[in-house]
């Protein structure tokens, strides 16, 4: 690999990931055009990785800190069971759901406190973790049966939102955007008070005089909406259901937006925050880390509850599109998405990834797997592509690793 080129990957590690996407697309659009070229295809690829793609999300955070989790199949399986148990045992849906959501963190706090107790690579701790929790699920669905929600209830589950919700929940996305994009924006902030004439006033005031015609109708909107009743949410519908029919995005779900935006937030938190700061610095010297006074063991072990919670948030995910739970949910998705991780950009050794780079290397896989189908290979090729991809990536990395 010539200097230039180890140069340019080194600063970006998704650019491999997109250099390897944009090759796999073109090879099946000049083999199969009429087929892959389609909305069908391209949302097959989409709704089949969104759930791997929030999995992935929380294991890219684990292997920048130099970590791994095998154990995030298995968390994905007995957060769905205890989702599913409680919604159909009369829970209401929103209560079920943080179950499910407690029931991954508490499993990812468990690996992580193995972790840092035992002094154990978390490669050993997480593959004997893996095999514990698949032991709850299968002990839990006897005789391998399958659990199903239409089995207990006809009706699917809903929620009643609000208008006021609705408006307190865009007053706070417009806040968390200001706050995620003042870093950009500082810089211009300058001239923005010049043209105002408010020179001699703080940045944050600034900031605050602006977004007041923001909050000012949002506030007008909640006036209007008091009375209103609200209205009624589908809550599967709204976590994995298909769009509105008669429209171009029929065919995609919203999980795919849940994948996205979690994506993006997670980014902003690795390259915008002490935290991912932190993170880089555990996985590129752990010791030089420690000296800088960064709290190594409470970092590992947030990022392991962090792992959990978003594989149990992907099961739930699964969940709601699937209407169903079976013993073996999960089972191999750890190999997946790790692989998917590793061709995304991220180093096996740490300190080195991105958000952008493991989605890329999730949709890589997707788009993989419906490929091969398209051209009629058979489907038990697609793991042995996977790998050769995967080899391929560990290679690159390595030549990056030794740029930087």
């Amino acid at each position: 690999m010539t200097q230039p080129l180890r140069t340019f990957l080194a600063r970006s590690p998704g650019v491999g990931a997109g250099t390897g996407f944009l090759a796999v697309f073109l090879f099946f659009a000049f083999i199969t055009p009429e087929t892959f070229l389609s909305h069908r295809s391209f949302s097959s690829i989409l709704n089949s990785q969104a759930v791997p793609g929030i999995a992935a999300v929380g294991i890219t955070l684990l292997m920048i800190s130099g970590e791994f989790d095998l154990s995030v199949g298995s968390i994905l399986g007995v957060s769905s069971l205890t989702f599913l148990y409680a919604t159909v045992n009369g829970i209401h849906i929103l209560i079920a759901m943080c179950l499910g959501l407690f029931t991954g963190c508490l499993l990812g706090l468990i690996n992580g406190l193995l972790l840092i107790w035992t002094g154990i690579p978390s490669f050993i701790v997480t593959l004997g973790t893996m095999l514990v929790f698949r032991a709850i699920s299968l002990t839990s669905i006897s005789g391998g049966r399958i659990v199903r929600y239409a089995d207990y209830s006809r009706d699917s589950p809903a929620i009643h939102v609000p208008y006021w919700m609705l408006v307190l929940s865009c007053l706070g996305l417009c806040v968390l955007i200001a706050w995620m994009s003042y870093g950009a924006v500082q810089t211009r902030l300058s001239s923005i008070k010049r043209g105002l004439g408010l020179e001699r006033f703080r940045s944050g005031l600034v900031v605050l005089i602006l977004c007041l015609p923001i909050v000012l109708a949002l506030y007008l909107l909640s006036v209007t909406l008091t009375h209103s009743a609200g209205f009624r949410v589908p809550f599967f519908n709204f976590l994995n259901g298909r769009f509105a029919s008669g429209t171009f995005l029929q065919n995609y779900r919203s999980a795919i937006f849940w994948w996205l935006t979690l994506t993006f937030l997670f980014a902003i938190i690795l390259t915008r925050t002490r935290y991912g700061n932190a993170v880089f610095a555990i996985g590129g010297n752990a010791e030089a880390a420690r000296l800088q006074g960064i709290h190594i063991n409470r970092i590992r072990v947030s990022n392991f509850v962090i792992s959990g919670g978003l594989a149990a948030l992907a099961g739930i995910f699964q969940v709601a599109r699937l209407k169903s739970v079976d013993p073996l949910r999960g089972e191999g998705l750890e190999l997946e998405v790790i692989a998917a991780v590793v061709i995304g950009g991220t180093l096996l050794t740490g300190g080195y990834g991105s958000m952008a780079g493991s989605a890329i290397g999730t949709a890589l896989t997707g788009m993989l797997r419906t490929g091969l189908v398209l051209i009629h290979v058979p489907s038990n090729a697609f793991r042995g592509a996977i790998g050769a991809m995967m080899i391929v990536a560990v290679i690159i990395n390595t030549l990056v690793r030794k740029e930087r």
